[in-house]
């Protein structure tokens, strides 16, 4: 039996589960990328968007910002809605609103309400974060869940490059607004592919009514497991760096080492590769040595190379390949954290995987959007604030991982033993 086969279980009255096979893990793969290039096409025009919508650099980047907390918020409703309604279901009527919030950006006169429509985009792309990993989690078995999580985020750089490129080709040939106009079609294409190819992972059995007390309530159970909240900051803390880098590369790649917008679409290419090659390369990793080591290997890898982007940047001294070089190697490690600390935070709420996977999803991108305009802080002429910034978002990442393996040798079962697993949204017996 291959690593990505499962035979069908069965649900309560016969309902059946699907199984984690080569193609269904595809086509999650499709989905996990939908984030980054409704995020990231508009990068390559940061300057020219700025400049004809009257405001700065900073101003610009809080686009992202807002679309990060949309995601963030979104997710937390996602998540619950998805252990009450099913994956399928909400996956398709967020993507319907993804689709909307698309078009509505697309036709924004002014910054403020495109800020407003990125809002309701992030809400609407949400689900294709939080519902993708409880899908794996919901059918996944032993080491297939970390493989396919290792696979997952490494095909999350798929995003940037596809975003990067189309963004860059979109702009050379018809400006800016071109670039929005191609989310909308980004976004159709996403619903089409969740309406045909996603099936219903969640068996009927397994769901609990939707009721706010309930979700606050679960999310506070969550919240009570320190090793949960540990691993989830670990992940948050990390992608929070790696957004910092996303959000300032297109000027520093372009006004401080002087290249020009084919030149950052390569750099921010390799970058990709990078988070994909790590990713990959952490699935046999993490099956033969484990995530918790796995974790601590790559998370130490992320904090020297960016150190080192530190000291090199503040002596002057940073050149285009001495950039590339570090950003490639510091950022495949950085996909082996956040695959390793989504297998650790999730093993942690298997009878919870939608609420489990919208929590950790929440404060992901909650951080990621406060860190989003950090690289910008000091103006396009220094990249300083972004070296810096992403080396305070993995030192962090690093204490929050200590945290949540002292808590996790004390209480390895992942929920408190007093507490009543099956009163979470979609309940069964914790493992």
């Amino acid at each position: 039996m291959g690593p990505f086969d499962r035979l069908g279980g069965g649900g309560a009255g016969g309902e059946s589960a699907p199984r984690l096979t080569p193609g269904l893990l595809v086509v999650l793969c499709v989905l996990m990328t939908l984030n980054p290039i409704v995020a990231n096409m508009y990068l390559p025009a940061l300057g020219i968007m700025a400049d004809d919508l009257g405001t700065n650099i900073v101003g610009i980047q809080l686009a992202l910002t807002a679309f990060f907390l949309g995601v963030a918020v979104g997710q937390l409703v996602v998540g619950a809605l998805s252990d009450s309604l099913g994956r399928r279901r909400v996956l398709v009527l967020s993507f319907v609103v993804l689709t909307a919030a698309s078009s509505f950006v697309a036709a924004a006169p002014t910054l403020e309400v495109m800020i407003l429509g990125r809002v309701l985009q992030g809400f609407g792309a949400a689900a294709s974060v939080v519902i993708v990993r409880a899908i794996v989690s919901d059918i996944g078995v032993g080491t297939q869940v970390s493989r396919a999580y290792s696979i997952l985020i490494g095909t999350l750089a798929v995003g940037p490059l596809l975003a990067s490129l189309s963004g860059t080709v979109l702009l050379q040939i018809s400006g800016w607004r071109a670039i929005l106009v191609g989310t909308v079609v980004a976004s159709v294409a996403y619903l089409v592919i969740a309406v045909v190819a996603i099936p219903e992972s969640l068996p009927a059995a397994r769901r609990a009514p939707f009721r706010l007390p309930s979700m606050i309530g679960s999310y506070g159970r969550l919240l009570r497991d320190p090793a949960y909240v540990g691993f989830a900051l670990t992940m948050a803390f990390v992608f929070a760096g790696l957004t910092v880098y996303v959000n300032a590369t297109s000027f520093v790649a372009q006004d401080v080492l002087g290249l020009s917008p084919w030149g950052f679409w390569l750099i921010f290419t390799a970058y990709g590769l990078s988070v994909f090659a790590g990713g990959w390369a952490n699935a046999p990793l993490s099956a033969r040595y484990g995530s918790r080591t796995m974790l601590a290997v790559d998370l130490a890898v992320a904090i020297i190379t960016t150190a080192a982007l530190v000291v090199i940047t503040w002596l002057g001294a940073l050149t285009v390949a001495t950039y590339a070089v570090l950003i490639v190697v510091c950022c495949a490690a950085v996909a082996g954290v956040m695959a390793n600390a989504t297998t650790l935070t999730l093993g942690r709420v298997s009878f919870a995987a939608g609420s489990g996977a919208a929590l950790m999803g929440c404060v992901q991108f909650a951080l990621g959007a406060l860190a989003a305009p950090i690289g910008g802080l000091a103006g396009p002429e220094t990249a300083l604030p972004m070296t810096l910034g992403m080396l305070g978002c993995f030192v962090l990442s690093l204490v929050a991982s200590v945290f949540g393996r002292h808590h996790e040798r004390r209480a390895p079962r992942g929920f408190p033993t007093d507490e009543n697993p099956p009163a979470l949204p979609g309940g069964g017996a914790a493992p």
